[in-house]
């Protein structure tokens, strides 16, 4: 039979350690909404014709458009390492935050493993393939990802998380994807603990 015994009097728990970026993710989303807004007052302000801001207001708009969806990614990531579990908040599609926030409560028993890859996105016919560093937290509903770009000291907190969870940092080496389909599809699938990696 299970025996709870009372804490001394006057004893606490030790505090969540919290992570969280908020004041970087709120500077990039509004320079990134800046970015629109100029691009939206262009016409009427500098009278330009349609090339001249057609050159100009391409960048401004895949910027601002960038500026705002990894500003809201990294404003909406939070991490709370508590003595009985975590508390993640994260967007829902790592490319675009869509659909918004999603938060689980996780138990040091539900998480299976750590993982982390790099992703090669190819973009159209170009030989280029841009990287990103990215990781999860699986546990036995699914995989939670993260880019590495969320928060600076995300690869140390993930660390510390499996050895408090005590279970395996996993390395599952390179993956490649179309750029445009993972915009819309999502980017491909985790491996899971059952899985071996390919030779």
């Amino acid at each position: 039979m299970l025996g709870f015994v009372p804490m001394p009097e006057g004893a606490t728990l030790p505090a969540p350690r919290v992570y969280s970026a908020p004041l970087p993710g709120a500077l990039l989303a509004i320079l990134g909404i800046s970015a629109l807004i100029l691009l939206a007052l262009m016409p009427a302000t500098f009278g330009l014709d349609w090339l001249p801001l057609a050159l100009i207001g391409a960048p401004l708009a895949v910027g601002g458009a960038c500026g705002v969806v990894m500003g809201y990614a990294i404003l909406s990531i939070r991490i709370e390492i508590a003595q009985d579990g975590i508390v993640v908040a994260a967007p829902g599609w790592r490319a675009c935050p869509f659909p918004p926030v999603r938060q689980y409560r996780l138990r040091w028993t539900d998480v299976r493993a750590v993982r982390h890859r790099i992703e090669l996105y190819r973009i159209g016919p170009l030989s280029l393939r841009l990287p990103l560093e990215t990781y999860a937290i699986e546990t036995a509903e699914g995989a939670i990802p993260f880019g590495s770009y969320y928060l600076s000291e995300l690869e140390p907190v993930l660390i510390d998380l499996a050895h408090r969870a005590d279970r395996p940092w996993c390395e599952d080496g390179e993956v490649e994807a179309g750029l445009l389909r993972t915009l819309f599809c999502g980017a491909p699938t985790w491996r899971t603990s059952g899985e071996h990696s390919p030779a």
